[in-house]
């Protein structure tokens, strides 16, 4: 298969955030498809209908968003799940952009939660980035509210 040059030179999108609760709350986020439904691709103009997770090292998922455009698929497979500190996975998102890209999680707990460092490569940084941020803020909203 031939390899495109231009995905190939992309520079990586990287967001690091910290949250104040445990590296275990942060890393079960990612992979509990209740709270999934309540944060991840969610924002104030659409919905989570579907999420579906095969939890293990070469499981699918599909989070199922509806928006005003019609139904858009997030889905890709798991490549790394070492709770609770990493989890890597394929995703494609065809609506938003071509091709399968590779998002990788680590979480360093500390004296105080947790840092967590998102890295995407194979997408150009101004797709992606706004995106994570956001759902990253939402997430440690989310956290928070829920160790009150």
């Amino acid at each position: 298969m031939p390899v495109d040059n231009c995905m190939v030179m992309l520079k990586p999108v990287k967001i690091s955030r910290h949250f104040s609760v445990s590296a275990e709350r942060v890393f079960d986020a990612w992979l509990n498809p209740a709270v999934i439904k309540l944060w991840m691709f969610k924002s104030a103009v659409n919905e989570i209908v579907n999420v579906k997770i095969q939890r293990w090292v070469g499981g699918r998922f599909s989070i199922l968003e509806q928006s005003e455009d019609g139904e858009i698929d997030h889905f890709g497979e798991y490549k790394e799940i070492t709770g609770p500190r990493r989890l890597g996975f394929s995703l494609e998102v065809p609506h938003h952009f071509p091709g399968v890209t590779v998002v990788d999680i680590q979480i360093d707990p500390d004296i105080n939660g947790c840092n967590l460092t998102l890295t995407q490569t194979g997408v150009p940084a101004k797709i992606t980035e706004g995106s994570w941020t956001e759902m990253l803020h939402n997430l440690e909203l989310l956290l928070s509210k829920k160790s009150q």
